[in-house]
């Protein structure tokens, strides 16, 4: 009988309760002797005196294990699996196949397609090369799908939409005739100086900066093929810099010297679409040459990386909304003021955090200012 007040533990050895206050080597010794077990007979005879003091025995528990079958253990011979275009093997079953879900979501972001566009095989390869579908993929079974909740709420990044929506609506012939009459090669210049002129500023600040930096150039937003590098190097050699492009333009002179050194650069040829964008130069390559213009540090590098170049594996560790968007995440606290991540001091716990989504940690960087609290 369990003493009244206290709560016990069975002894599953020995079919007796043993008190809580009672719980230890000592008086489970003591408890077994006064219920008649002779502790110093060997261990099978001891057991079955035990067994006899609760009513059971022991010889009825061997043989009911005896007639159970035995265990099986799981076939994973035969578990279909999905292999990614990195390499990585990834089972699923037949109920459900996150492949398909996850190319599913990607086809149903895609806004203005039609059926029949659906139903073709859509290619749903970045600009940097890489399947959105995969990335996907393994961001969403990585580290215990710590991301799937939000893969799932947010859907894939709109800049990946969009430019597989660009591919998807052209037909076979525009595709084509794009190609042949496409003398556009300017478009990461116009993004590097887009990223320059709003550096450490808000976002409708950012957006005020560069619609006057346009009227400069007489470009504008929804045609800004006037910002070239021969313009902006014009009105440096033929003008006064200070009162036709830096004062005008609203930029600092760190930002006016930037944007200018970025123009000479792609005049010479160190920088171009593509080397930028048409993988002419591995990605360490690229970032170096970046980091050598002044005024480009890496958060302004990390961003165009990441959202002009579709690199797949930037991590933007000096950027806050990712920062805080992984605390957040993961419930943890760091070494900055009130607790936050510093981006030194906890530059390697947010590389062990973000390691498991590698070769992707752009799409886990990206749902990180999702889960920011900041807008």
């Amino acid at each position: 009988i369990k003493p009244r007040g206290h709560h016990g533990r069975y002894d599953f050895d020995h079919g007796l309760i043993i008190p809580a206050y009672h719980n230890t080597a000592h008086q489970r010794k003591t408890n077994l002797a006064r219920a008649g077990v002779n502790l110093y007979a060997d261990e099978e005879a001891s057991r079955a005196a035990a067994a006899a003091v609760s009513g059971t025995t022991r010889a009825a528990s061997v043989a009911v294990a005896a007639s159970s079958p035995p265990r099986k253990k799981p076939n994973t011979q035969n578990v279909s699996r999905h292999t990614t275009t990195s390499g990585r093997s990834i089972p699923f079953d037949s109920e459900y196949n996150i492949q398909e879900e996850m190319r599913s979501l990607v086809l149903s972001r895609v806004s203005g397609l039609n059926d029949t566009t659906i139903e073709r095989n859509i290619d749903t390869e970045t600009i940097g090369g890489w399947c959105l579908v995969d990335g996907l993929v393994h961001c969403a079974t990585a580290s215990n799908s710590i991301l799937l909740p939000l893969i799932k709420e947010h859907g894939p990044p709109r800049f990946y939409l969009d430019h597989i929506k660009k591919i998807a609506s052209r037909s076979d012939d525009d595709a084509s005739a794009s190609g042949s009459n496409n003398t556009d090669d300017l478009r990461s210049f116009r993004s590097l100086c887009q990223i320059v002129s709003g550096q450490q500023l808000a976002g409708n600040a950012a957006k005020t900066i560069w619609r006057r930096l346009l009227k400069v150039v007489d470009a504008t937003e929804e045609d800004s093929t006037n910002l070239t590098p021969d313009r902006i190097l014009s009105i440096v050699e033929n003008g006064d810099t200070e009162s036709d492009l830096r004062a005008p333009a609203g930029l600092s002179n760190a930002k006016c010297n930037c944007i200018i050194a970025i123009a000479m650069s792609f005049k010479e040829g160190t920088l171009s679409d593509n080397i930028l964008l048409g993988g002419e130069a591995a990605d360490d390559e690229v970032r170096s040459r970046l980091l050598s213009i002044k005024g480009l540090g890496p958060w302004s590098v990390d961003m165009f990386l990441l959202f002009q170049c579709h690199k797949s594996d930037v991590l933007p560790i000096g950027d806050l909304a990712f920062r805080n968007g992984t605390s957040n995440l993961w419930g943890v606290k760091g070494k900055a003021k009130g607790g936050g991540l510093c981006q030194r001091k906890d530059e390697q716990l947010m590389r062990d955090l973000h390691g498991p989504f590698a070769p992707y940690r752009s799409l886990s960087s990206y749902y990180m200012y999702k889960c920011s609290g900041m807008k």
